[in-house]
């Protein structure tokens, strides 16, 4: 039995009650006949030149799905276990989005969920420590009456931990890219949307959807480590029911997405030191995988 220590505020009003979630992993869904035919070409060519990429995010997606149903129990249902599954529910549905967006080559759309992924991400693994007391002050007053307004008083409950990410090894590069490129920076716009141009004329393709080689690997790159993170974090926190055949599938999974992300063919995204200052620097970036690569400066 816990004894609060004197003075310590009284712990939430609320009992965490057994968890909903989705009887199964939603497959990548193909565009309906009626839809552009642009699009419909951008899913057949992603699909084929990286299999790879997609077989493994619906692996990961399931694993994750399954280590919830595990952690139905009573046994697990805490705080900590139900701030981190508040924050898991968003990585996973925003996972599934960002998946989709860039398999119909909606890539201008998918940058700015990865980056709000990220953050989730970070704001899960951060919660579930010393900063418990933050999500349990919020709980603490959820859901109370707002006379003056007539209100269900739910409050925002502001919680920032993008620091969670962008101080991690795995992940600080992306997080940092994912950022800018989201931005409506003139450069990292006019490489999403005006490709075609150069320095004699500026060409905007407006609302494309062609294929892109370059701009799929990067994206499906930067969402198999963040979904690899999440996976890990689903593992190896002790707040859920995990199984041997789960940790032997992460392993599998984490093999995979590093072979995957090494293949030295693959467009990828590193930040260089360029006249004092810190630029991005894309290598093997090409719309066609018969295309010649090229290197890119931001």
């Amino acid at each position: 039995m816990t004894v609060e220590p004197s003075g310590a505020p009284d712990p939430p009003r609320q009992r965490i009650s057994p968890i909903t979630f989705p009887s199964a992993t939603p497959e990548l869904l193909k565009p309906r006949d009626e839809e552009p035919q642009a699009r419909r070409d951008a899913f057949r060519e992603t699909a084929f030149a990286l299999s790879l990429d997609l077989r493994w995010l619906q692996d990961a997606f399931a694993l994750q799905r399954t280590i919830v149903e595990q952690s139905y129990g009573s046994s697990f249902r805490n705080r900590r276990y139900a701030s981190a599954l508040l924050f898991w529910s968003r990585v996973y549905a925003g996972g599934l989005e960002a998946r989709s967006l860039t398999a119909r080559a909606c890539y201008s759309a998918a940058l700015p969920l990865l980056r709000a992924t990220m953050e989730w991400l970070g704001a899960e693994q951060a919660v579930v420590g010393e900063e418990q007391i933050e999500f349990e002050a919020w709980l603490r007053e959820a859901w109370s009456n707002n006379a003056e307004h007539h209100a269900t008083e739910i409050g925002m409950g502001q919680y920032m931990a993008g620091q969670q990410i962008a101080m991690a090894p795995e992940t600080a590069d992306a997080y940092r890219a994912v950022s800018e490129l989201s931005r409506p920076h003139f450069g990292a716009s006019a490489l999403l949307g005006a490709d075609g141009s150069h320095d004699k004329r500026f060409l905007v393709n407006w609302a494309d959807e062609a294929f892109h080689l370059g701009w799929a690997q990067l994206l499906l790159g930067w969402q198999i480590t963040i979904q690899d993170r999440q996976c890990r974090f689903a593992v190896g926190s002790g707040l859920f029911g995990v199984e041997s055949e789960d940790r032997q599938e992460y392993q599998r999974l984490h093999r995979q997405s590093q072979a995957i992300l090494d293949d030295p063919r693959r467009c990828r995204g590193q930040w260089i030191i360029d006249q004092g200052r810190q630029r991005l620097m894309i290598d093997n970036f090409r719309r066609q995988p018969s295309g010649a690569p090229k290197r890119v400066l931001l």
